[in-house]
C-alpha cells in the first residue's frame, strides 16, 4: 500500500506563487520533518529540504497564529504610511522619508526583501531632491544592504557607492565610514579580497578620529578574517582582540558571537580544532539567535571532523540544518549540506552526493557568488576520489579551480591545486605496448 506521506516538494507544488501565502509556505517548510519510515534505512540520518515530509497537524495549529501575525504586521505597515503621510502633510518630506525607512527595515526583519526595497525606493525618491542629505544617504545604504541580501550585488555596489559619494560630499564622516564597511563587504562576497582589504583600511582610517567602537568593530572584525585567509595568523589574532575590545565598550552580548565564531576559525586554520571547539562550544552556551546557531553549529561541526568524532559533527550538521529550516535561512543550508557532504567523504559513504548536488542547488536558486559554489565543487571532487571515481572528482576539481583563478583567492586556489596531483594519480594509465 503507498505511503500517504507527502514530501515538502510535493506540497509547495500545490501553493500558488502569492505574496499573501509566504508565511504558510515558511510555516510549511519549517514544520516539515524526515520521514519517519526511513528512520532506520541507510539513507534515513539525512533529510535535505525536498526530502522532508509535511506535518499536516503540526501546521494547522499554526494557522491561527499566522493569521494573527499577518494582521500585527499589516497593522504597523498602516500606522507607518499613515506618519509618513502626516509628514509629508505638515511639510517634512525628509521625515517622511525616514518613516519610510523604518517600514522598509520592518520589512527586512520580516525578510521580506522585495518589499522593503520598494518602501526604501519611494524614500530614495521623496529625498532625492531634499537640501539635507541624510534621507537619501541613508535610503541608498538600505537599497544596498537589501540587494545584497537578495544576491543583487552589482546592484548593491552601485547604492552603496553613490551613498559613499554623497557622504564624500555632504562632509558626512559617518556615512563614509558605514559605506566602506558595505563596499568591503561586497568585495568580500565577489571574492575581491584585496579591493575587500582596501575599503575596509579606508574606513578605519576615516574612523580613526571617532571615538565610536560601533563603527569600527567591523573592520576590525573583517580584517582579521582578511588577514587569516593571507595566513598571517598572529595579525589576525591582534585584529580579532581589538574587534572584541569594541564589543566590551559597546556592552551589547550579541556582538561577541562574532568574537567567538572567528576565534574558532582563527583556531581551525592553526589546526587546533580542540580549540575551536572549545569556542564554538562556549558561544552556543551564550543562546545565540537562529542565524548564529546554524553558523556555529556549521564549524563545530567541522572542529569535530577534524578530530575524526564523525557522529558528533553529524549531530552538529542536523541540528544547523533543522534550525535553518525552521527558520527559513535557506541560503546557510550550502554551508551544512557542505559539512554533511565533508563527513560522508571521510566515510566514503556515496550517499553524500544528494548533499553536495542539493547545495549546488540552493547556489543556483539564490544566485549566491560563485565563490560558494566553487567551495561545493572542491568538496564534491574529494568526496568523488574517496568514493574510486577519479575521472568524475578531476572534473569538479577543475570546476572549482577555475573559479578560484578567476575570482583570485590564493588561498583556496592553492588547496585545490594540492589535491590535483592525487586525484591525477588515481586515474588509470593505459599501458604502453611492449617493444618488439
Amino acid at each position: 500500500m503507498p505511503s500517504s506521506r507527502l514530501r515538502v516538494e510535493g506540497a509547495l507544488a500545490l501553493i500558488p506563487d502569492l505574496e499573501e501565502l509566504l508565511p504558510f509556505t515558511d510555516a510549511l517548510i519549517g514544520t516539515s520533518h524526515p520521514d519517519a519510515e526511513k528512520r532506520w534505512a541507510r539513507s534515513g540520518a539525512y533529510a535535505t529540504l525536498g526530502m522532508r515530509v509535511v506535518d499536516p497537524a503540526r501546521l494547522a495549529e499554526m494557522v491561527p497564529r499566522l493569521a494573527e501575525r499577518m494582521r500585527e504586521r499589516t497593522e504597523r505597515l498602516f500606522a507607518l504610511v499613515l506618519e509618513a503621510v502626516q509628514q509629508q502633510e505638515a511639510g517634512n518630506p525628509g521625515g517622511a522619508a525616514e518613516v519610510l525607512v523604518r517600514a522598509g527595515e520592518a520589512e527586512e526583519e520580516e525578510r521580506q526583501l522585495q518589499k522593503a526595497e520598494k518602501f526604501y525606493s519611494l524614500a530614495l525618491e521623496i529625498a532625492r531632491d531634499l537640501r539635507r542629505k541624510a534621507p537619501q544617504i541613508l535610503a541608498l545604504r538600505r537599497l544596498g544592504r537589501v540587494t545584497r541580501t537578495a544576491g543583487r550585488l552589482d546592484e548593491a555596489w552601485g547604492w552603496y557607492h553613490q551613498s559613499y559619494t554623497l557622504s564624500v560630499d555632504q562632509m558626512d564622516l559617518s556615512g563614509q565610514i558605514i559605506a566602506c564597511q558595505g563596499l568591503g563587504n561586497l568585495c568580500d562576497d565577489r571574492g575581491e579580497r584585496v579591493s575587500a582589504q582596501e575599503w575596509y583600511e579606508r574606513g578605519l582610517a576615516l574612523a580613526a578620529g571617532i571615538d565610536d567602537p560601533a563603527l569600527t568593530w567591523p573592520f576590525y572584525s573583517n580584517l582579521s578574517v582578511l588577514a587569516m585567509f593571507r595566513g598571517d595568523l598572529a595579525e589576525a589574532d591582534a585584529l580579532l582582540a581589538q574587534a572584541r575590545s569594541c564589543f566590551e565598550a559597546i556592552g551589547d552580548p550579541g556582538l561577541m558571537f562574532f568574537w567567538y565564531n572567528n576565534r574558532g576559525l582563527l583556531r581551525l586554520e592553526s589546526d587546533a580544532p580542540a580549540e575551536a571547539e572549545e569556542a564554538y562550544r562556549d558561544a552556543l552556551g551564550r543562546g545565540p539567535d537562529p542565524f548564529w546557531e546554524i553558523t556555529i553549529r556549521g564549524n563545530l561541526g567541522q572542529a569535530l571532523l577534524r578530530q575524526g568524532r564523525l557522529f558528533e559533527a553529524e549531530e552538529e550538521a542536523r541540528r544547523a540544518e533543522e534550525v535553518a529550516i525552521l527558520h527559513r535561512y535557506i541560503p546557510q543550508l550550502v554551508d551544512v549540506y557542505r559539512l554533511f557532504g565533508d563527513i560522508s567523504r571521510e566515510r566514503g559513504d556515496e550517499e553524500g552526493f544528494v548533499f553536495f548536488e542539493q547545495a549546488l542547488e540552493v547556489c543556483r536558486e539564490r544566485g549566491l557568488p560563485p565563490v560558494h559554489a566553487a567551495g561545493v565543487y572542491h568538496g564534491y571532487g574529494l568526496l568523488l576520489r574517496a568514493c574510486h571515481r577519479p575521472a568524475e572528482a578531476l572534473a569538479y576539481l577543475d570546476q572549482a579551480r577555475a573559479i578560484y583563478a578567476r575570482l583570485g583567492l590564493a588561498r583556496e586556489l592553492s588547496r585545490v591545486e594540492a589535491d590535483l596531483p592525487r586525484v591525477d594519480a588515481d586515474l588509470p594509465r593505459v599501458k604502453e605496448p611492449a617493444a618488439v
